[in-house]
């Protein structure tokens, strides 16, 4: 059988409309993986995803950041980082400042972890977003003045949260970087949106096929829901979308399952398997 690596989206996929990671969806996928299956995910979370995680007693490393970061969970560190060029990240706080729209910016130290300044929380998502995050291991934030890159710093992560038309502008003039890749993408559990940017050399597919080259897999099987997924959906040889994807993603998968609130990956994975002599062998 044909050694498969499974990759799932965390929020809007695997996970339900309140952010939880179901008792049936924990116990399909964690015997599964305890029986041999390659599960992990790929995320726009850093540190918040790592709970979910340990929970499905995930064993493989894990995509965080959208690309950007690749989780290690035996050793409890990040192995793989892509960082943005100094005068990239100058020009994307440039662009910021000039929207008056300042964001979270993501530094990482090797040895500290995730650093994230920000000047202002501009809303109520994201205040939540900061009270939820602020004490994870691994990850400190820090209020600031003024927010700047140096040649000291590795700069990886621009994140915000606000409405469509605040951001469409931001979106569209960073776009325009040669070395910067946006996102622009719906809240799963608000009407706002997030503009997420990083290296253009850093994406969920990009950590993906490092994924299936450091684990010798054949095939890779994702699971995804907003357009922040497409990539990842179009590189892998199987891209599915949940049944409550936003349109763009169901029109492009391979196939649409259930729904992420009807533990849409997990039933189909069993019944997958059910097809398969043992996950070991697929």
């Amino acid at each position: 059988m044909m050694k498969t690596l499974f990759v799932s989206d965390l929020d809007g996929t695997l996970l339900n409309k309140k952010a939880q990671l179901t008792e049936t969806s924990k116990e399909i996928i964690s015997g599964l993986i305890n029986e041999g299956m390659l599960f992990t995910v790929a995320t726009a979370r850093s540190q918040s995803a790592i709970k979910y995680l340990s929970s499905l007693d995930v064993r493989i490393p894990s995509i965080h950041l959208n690309g950007v970061l690749i989780y290690d969970h035996s050793k409890r560190s990040y192995i793989d980082c892509v960082s943005m060029d100094t005068a990239t990240a100058q020009e994307i706080i440039r662009i910021l400042k000039y929207f008056d729209r300042m964001s979270f910016v993501y530094k990482f130290d090797s040895d500290c972890g995730i650093n994230v300044a920000f000047e202002r929380l501009t809303n109520e998502v994201e205040r939540n977003f900061f009270e939820v995050r602020k004490n994870e291991d691994y990850k400190s934030f820090q209020q600031v003045s003024d927010i700047t890159a140096t040649d000291d710093e590795k700069v990886i992560y621009f994140t915000m949260v606000d409405e469509y038309e605040r951001l469409r502008p931001i979106y569209e003039e960073v776009c325009r970087l040669p070395k910067a890749k946006a996102t622009l993408y719906s809240d799963n559990y608000s009407d706002m949106y997030f503009l997420e940017i990083f290296s253009a050399d850093a994406t969920k597919a990009s950590g993906v096929l490092k994924l299936k080259e450091m684990l010798g897999a054949e095939r890779v099987i994702t699971f995804g829901d907003n357009l922040n997924d497409l990539e990842m959906l179009r590189a892998s040889d199987y891209g599915i979308a949940v049944g409550d994807a936003v349109d763009e993603v169901r029109q492009k998968a391979d196939l649409i399952i259930g729904e992420s609130f009807n533990d849409g990956v997990a039933v189909y994975l069993r019944e997958y398997f059910k097809k398969q002599a043992s996950p070991k062998y697929s």
